[in-house]
């Protein structure tokens, strides 16, 4: 999802060569807001074209902000009722919960965000640069467990 980000990038700088996503922004969080810029500064696209590429990278960033609690955070086992919880590795702000419930099937779902946020991107990046892939651009888009996405336009 990083590199589908970096693509659309170097798509929105109007970069075509293929190592033209090395200029984009090492952090995702910094380079959602920089996209975000180039998305409302660009004078080519279209208020359509504006709001569904807005709207794969803000999925993108939704999706990155929640598989950071999968990766930064602890999985751990609850004791009490054998289901799953991710908790903090260290102490939470006073009135935040400490964990958050999770199941196998909310894991799953993460996994299948990230997927079709990574096709949205990937659609995006090629919409601006070549006009192609608007199912991906534009449409409903749901990520498969094995990496794969379809999408309903």
């Amino acid at each position: 999802m990083d590199a589908a980000l970096r693509f659309v990038n170097a798509a929105l700088r109007g970069q075509r060569n293929v190592d033209a996503y090395l200029d984009a922004p090492d952090f995702f969080s910094t380079n959602t807001k920089e996209c975000r810029k180039l998305i409302k500064d660009h004078p080519e696209l279209t208020d359509e074209t504006r709001t569904a590429v807005l709207g794969a990278v803000s999925a993108g960033a939704k999706a990155y902000t929640r598989r950071n609690r999968y990766i930064h955070d602890l999985l751990r086992k609850d004791l009490l009722d054998t289901s799953w919880e991710l908790a903090s590795l260290s102490r939470p702000p006073e009135g935040a919960p400490e964990f958050e419930s999770v199941s196998f099937d909310d894991m799953v779902a993460l996994v299948q965000e990230i997927i079709a946020a990574t096709w949205r991107l990937r659609g995006s990046a090629l919409y601006i640069l070549q006009g192609t892939w608007e199912g991906m651009t534009f449409g409903a888009v749901d990520g498969e467990w094995d990496g794969s996405a379809s999408y309903i336009r």
